[in-house]
C-alpha cells in the first residue's frame, strides 16, 4: 500500500505547487525587513528553506507509512503535544504577551501549530471508536480533545483555538452525530472564548479597531488600516512583482500575519481570483475524497479534518487581512514566515495524501474483485 494514485499524485502537486508559490512570496515580502533587521535581504527565506527541508522529510515519512501505524501511536502523539503546549503557557518564550514557544537551542518552538494535526489525527481515532468505547473512555476524551483547545486559548492563542474548535465541530457533525452535538460544543466552547477576549487587553482592542479601524488608524486599527491600503494600492492586475511599497517599514509583519495583503498589493485582483481559485480546487479533491462512498470512514474523517485544517486557516489568513474577522496574528499555511507553522502544515497534507493513498488502493482492491 505504498504505490501512489492520481488521487495522491494531485494532491501531492497542489501541496508543492503551494510551497513554491509561499516561499516566492516570503522571498518578495520579507527583503526589506531582512535588511532592517539582520542586514541580509534573505534571512527569513533562508531560515524558511531550512524548515523546508525538514518539513518535507517529515511529509515524506508520513506518506509512506501506513495509517495504521499513526493512529496506532496517535494517542501517545496527543499527550505529547499536549504537554508540550502546557510547558510553553507556564515555563516557554512570551512574544507580545503570549507564551506560545519553547526554546530549543537556537530555535523556538510553538507546539500548539502542532497541537492541529495531532487534534484531527486522535479525533479521527476517537470517533472511529466510538461504539466501542466505554462510557468513561469517551467522556475522558472529549475532555481531552476539548482541553487541548482549552490549553492553546490560555496562551492566549484566540485564533489558533478558534480554528482547533472549528474543525473539531465539523469533524464530529460529519461523522454522523446529531446536529444538537455541535451545538453543545459550541455552548461549551463560545462562553471561554468569550471571556477571554473580554479580559485580554490587546485582543479587546482589536475588537474594538475592527469595527471601525480608520477611528483608530494610529493605535489599534494601524495593521488593519494598512493591510487595507495594500490590498487597495493593487487594483486588477497589481503594482508588480517585488514593487510593493506597504512592505517598506509601513505594513506591520509584512512577511507572516500579513503576507496575503502584500501578495494583493503585488498581484491585485486577478492574482487574489487566481489563489481562491487554487484553494477551490484543493479543496474540492480533498472534500471528494473524503465524501467518496468507497472511502473508509476512518480514511475520510482524516480526510476531511486535514483540508478543513488547511482551507480554513488559508480563509481565517484572508479575512484578517481584508478586515473581515478581528486581526488575530492567523499565519497563511505553506506562505507565511515561521518553522513550526510550516513543518506542522506539511504534517497535515503528508496525512491527507496518505488518506489518498490508501484510499486509492483500497478502491482499486474493490474494483478487482468486481465488487459495486
Amino acid at each position: 500500500m505504498t504505490n501512489s494514485t492520481p488521487e495522491a499524485s494531485t494532491l501531492e502537486t497542489l501541496i508543492y505547487g503551494w510551497l513554491i508559490f509561499g516561499l516566492v512570496i516570503l522571498y518578495s515580502a520579507s527583503l526589506p525587513e531582512g535588511v532592517k533587521l539582520y542586514q541580509q535581504p534573505l534571512h527569513f527565506v533562508g531560515l524558511q528553506l531550512v524548515w523546508v527541508v525538514i518539513g518535507l522529510a517529515c511529509f515524506q515519512i508520513i506518506i509512506r507509512l501506513p495509517l495504521s501505524f499513526w493512529w496506532r501511536w496517535s494517542p501517545l502523539f496527543f499527550i505529547g503535544v499536549f504537554v508540550a503546549v502546557l510547558l510553553a503557557r507556564f515555563t516557554g518564550v512570551s512574544l507580545n504577551g503570549a507564551a506560545r514557544w519553547i526554546a530549543l537551542g537556537p530555535f523556538n518552538i510553538q507546539p500548539s501549530e502542532f497541537a492541529k494535526p495531532m487534534l484531527v489525527l486522535q479525533t479521527t481515532w476517537v470517533l472511529n471508536r466510538w461504539p466501542r468505547l466505554p462510557s468513561w473512555a469517551r467522556t475522558g476524551w472529549c475532555l481531552a480533545l476539548l482541553g487541548l483547545v482549552g490549553a492553546v486559548l490560555a496562551q492566549p492563542s484566540l485564533s489558533m483555538a478558534s480554528l482547533m474548535l472549528c474543525v473539531l465541530g465539523l469533524m464530529i457533525f460529519m461523522s454522523g452525530f446529531p446536529l444538537p452535538w455541535l451545538g453543545g460544543l459550541l455552548l461549551v466552547g463560545a462562553p471561554f472564548l468569550t471571556l477571554k477576549v473580554a479580559t485580554t487587553n490587546y485582543q479587546t482592542s482589536r475588537l474594538t479597531a475592527f469595527v471601525d479601524p480608520f477611528a483608530h488608524a494610529q493605535g489599534s486599527g494601524f495593521q488593519v488600516v494598512q493591510s487595507i491600503l495594500a490590498i487597495a494600492s493593487g487594483g486588477l492586475w497589481g503594482v508588480g512583482f517585488g514593487m510593493s511599497s506597504q512592505k517598506v517599514g509601513t505594513l506591520p509583519y509584512p512577511y507572516s500575519d500579513f503576507i496575503f495583503a502584500v501578495f494583493a498589493e503585488e498581484f491585485g485582483l486577478v492574482g487574489v481570483l487566481a489563489f481562491l481559485s487554487f484553494l477551490v480546487v484543493f479543496t474540492w479533491t480533498g472534500l471528494q475524497l473524503s465524501l467518496r462512498p468507497s472511502t473508509p470512514r476512518p480514511i475520510g474523517l482524516l480526510a476531511l479534518g486535514t483540508t478543513l485544517m488547511l482551507v480554513i486557516q488559508s480563509l481565517l489568513h484572508l479575512a484578517v487581512v481584508t478586515s473581515s474577522v478581528p486581526p488575530t496574528g492567523m499565519p497563511l499555511p505553506l506562505v507565511s514566515y515561521g518553522g513550526s507553522g510550516l513543518v506542522a502544515a506539511l504534517v497535515t497534507a503528508g496525512l491527507l495524501v496518505r488518506c489518498a493513498r490508501e484510499s486509492g488502493q483500497a478502491r482499486l482492491e474493490i474494483l478487482a474483485g468486481g465488487k459495486p
